[in-house]
């Protein structure tokens, strides 16, 4: 998905497509790791730091991560955003974190990017796979998870 302006019913649909393929995206993304770390991708907190240091291991840079189909940078992106909703489901007693686009404000950071919201927690699966490579701490993603549900 861009960050170009489209028309809103157009990016709604294609909204409702990249949702009905995200298992699919997450199982080309699975076929590209090897057996090690895809046995270990289980949804859990701490599978966000396997999958982070695959990350580091394999891309130097944002710039060489978006050199790959989109595919397989969706693939990533949609595996933390269940991780995500999943763990917050499970440990939290509120309504489940649910995958929306905001088409609205195109000066949304966001705009026209899947997102996980609850309530006025928003966060873009994309940008913490990106963002992981810029901080390379190994534990980027998972950290902003744990803090999510401690402020839950």
């Amino acid at each position: 998905m861009s960050k170009k302006m489209v028309n809103k019913e157009e990016a709604f649909d294609l909204f409702q497509y990249w949702l009905m393929d995200s298992p699919d995206a997450i199982e080309r993304m699975m076929d590209r790791l090897s057996a090690e770390v895809k046995n270990q991708l289980d949804y859990s907190v701490e599978s966000l730091d396997v999958l982070e240091a695959y990350l580091l291991s394999q891309y130097a840079s944002i710039d060489e991560i978006k050199q790959e189909p989109p595919d397989i940078l969706n693939g990533y992106a949609i595996y933390v955003g269940d991780t995500f909703r999943k763990v917050a489901k499970s440990l939290t007693k509120r309504e489940p974190i649910k995958w929306t686009i905001e088409l609205d404000d195109t000066d949304n950071a966001y705009y026209n990017i899947p997102i996980i919201r609850l309530g006025a927690y928003v966060k873009c699966p994309l940008t913490l796979v990106t963002s992981s490579l810029d901080r390379r701490r190994g534990n980027y993603i998972s950290t902003i998870l744990k803090n999510f549900l401690e402020d839950s």
